[in-house]
């Protein structure tokens, strides 16, 4: 069965069981549950200073995972950009996989035109790269095409050409053009892959400028956040960033909002929201909020409840993207993939330690803290009154009695769950990631 280094994945967190005791109930219940249970007295104090953020982010960066699109070269080497369609298309490019379109089973003409819409041999030596802007959500594949390509024949929720998904906005760079010319492959502020043509519009970098790196700008503070613009919605995750313009009025800020493209031109609407008092002060911040341990709980659990979704389907995120939208809205900028969140941290290995000596650590370690199981990841909470270890995450689905049921939503959970082998969650954990260096 494949894995998907990047998500929270199916195959992988689809091992866990709702074990008998009440301690491993999924979701938990009572006051650990609610974000008033973990928020401090003094836990608006900064944890980072904007100097140390950076410094944080460029730490991050040198590990890879993490692009900055303003700074990248305009020209890439043709062999760069077909390495880079290899990369992303991951372990859909070597053997065809038993995978499903639908209810049958993958053809090998389906994955044949797909690989072949690729157009490797049309990548030039020399790639001159593009700026666009998506002007809706958009969904980044692993390979050109719309088709879904299940594990489980007709199980639509989890598509294995689905890597994660655009905000409304988002600046991206286009390297190369399918052959049928219906897909970009593109790359993001954490991400290689392809989009729908359809969903970008080419811009010059000028324009772009205004959206890659906005002077001015809100932070979305709720999962799910929809904006009216041209007569449609524009969805926004948690953490989003939207360009905007400085009022007279402290309280209000000048959202821009891509239209699209009017008679060839890009155009940009404008939307006076308000940032302090009502009515979406709570969703929109200006800036980017303060890494504090109350913004930490606070944006974790805006989402709870919210439906799990693959890659961002569905409107929703998976367990990578739920950690990396917390962490950004607070300024923060996590590689996309949960592997490479786990490599790019500073991080307490766990390999070789036993029951006792894991939950001894879990009792000294920070909230926030990133804990890392193989496909899974999770933001630490801390303990409650007994010292149980609890965490809230993005996933998928559990076992029950040997039974397989879908979880799929953001939930606060002991650390008790157990795969198919009896082994509780605190004991597969490999690794337990700090944004910053453990004290």
């Amino acid at each position: 069965m494949r894995i998907h280094p990047c998500h929270c994945v199916a195959a992988a967190v689809a091992v866990f069981w709702l074990g008998s005791t009440a301690e491993a109930a999924l979701p938990a219940e009572g006051a650990v549950g609610t974000p008033s249970y973990w928020m401090h007295a003094n836990g608006d104090v900064p944890l980072l200073t904007p100097k140390q953020t950076k410094e944080v982010n460029h730490r991050i960066a040198a590990h890879g995972g993490v692009h900055d699109l303003v700074r990248a070269p305009k020209v890439l080497p043709g062999e760069e950009v077909r390495r880079r369609i290899h990369a992303a298309a991951q372990d859909l490019m070597g053997e065809m996989p038993a995978l499903y379109d639908g209810e049958l089973p993958l053809s090998a003409a389906a994955w044949a035109e797909a690989h072949e819409n690729c157009a490797e041999d049309a990548v030039p030596a020399r790639a001159a790269v593009g700026c666009a802007i998506a002007i809706r959500r958009t969904d980044v594949r692993l390979l050109p095409t719309a088709d879904g390509w299940y594990e489980t024949p007709g199980d639509t929720r989890y598509d294995m050409v689905q890597g994660t998904v655009l905000d409304p906005g988002e600046a991206v760079r286009i390297l190369h053009r399918s052959r049928d010319g219906a897909f970009l492959f593109i790359e993001t502020r954490d991400y290689d892959g392809w989009a729908n043509a359809a969903d970008l519009i080419q811009v010059e970098r000028s324009s772009w400028l205004s959206f890659a790196a906005p002077e001015h700008f809100v932070t979305v503070m709720a999962d799910g956040l929809q904006l009216p613009a041209g007569g449609r919605e524009l969805h926004y995750q948690l953490g989003a960033k939207i360009p905007a313009k400085a009022s007279s009025d402290p309280a209000v800020c000048r959202v821009l909002l891509p239209l699209g493209n009017v008679g060839g031109r890009f155009m940009v609407g404008q939307m006076d929201v308000r940032v302090k008092g009502a009515p979406l002060h709570s969703v929109l911040s200006e800036g980017r909020l303060p890494l504090t341990h109350n913004n930490l709980i606070r944006l974790a659990f805006a989402p709870l409840g919210t439906e799990y979704g693959w890659g961002g389907a569905d409107g929703g995120m998976d367990c990578s993207s739920y950690v990396q939208n917390v962490y950004r809205a607070m300024g923060v900028e996590l590689p996309r993939d949960a592997d490479a969140q786990e490599r790019a941290l500073p991080c307490i290995p766990l390999a070789g330690r036993t029951h006792e000596q894991r939950l001894a650590i879990l009792q000294k370690i920070p909230p926030g803290a990133l804990l890392f199981l193989p496909g899974h990841v999770m933001l630490y909470l801390g303990t409650d009154a007994g010292g149980i270890p609890y965490v809230i995450h993005d996933i998928s689905s559990c076992y029950e009695g040997g039974q397989k049921h879908y979880i799929r939503q953001v939930l606060v959970s002991d650390l008790e769950f157990q795969n198919a082998r009896g082994t509780a969650a605190i004991d597969m954990l490999t690794h337990i990631g700090f944004i910053a260096p453990a004290s």
